[in-house]
């Protein structure tokens, strides 16, 4: 009886990780898309480029360019 309490104990908490994981990364994606449609919408435009679309960008460069690699190389590290 124990053995199949912690069983499912164990299942439980397995499930609320990988739904915080698929939350965290579809959280992600959402910053992504939501930051790169200013940027996008903005340099297509043929008016000034504001501070905010600077600031876009250089985010969209830290978050599609740094974020990846620093993720990878902590998983790589741990194997």
């Amino acid at each position: 009886m124990y053995e199949r309490i912690k069983a499912f104990i164990q299942h439980c908490i397995h499930l609320v990780v990988a739904l915080v994981l698929v939350a965290a990364l579809g959280g992600y994606v959402l910053i992504n898309s939501i930051i790169m449609t200013r940027v996008i919408n903005d340099l297509q435009l043929d008016t000034y480029v504001s501070m905010d679309t600077g600031f876009g960008v250089v985010m969209l460069i830290l978050l599609l360019g740094w974020g990846p690699v620093w993720l990878n190389r902590s998983l790589k590290s741990r194997r």
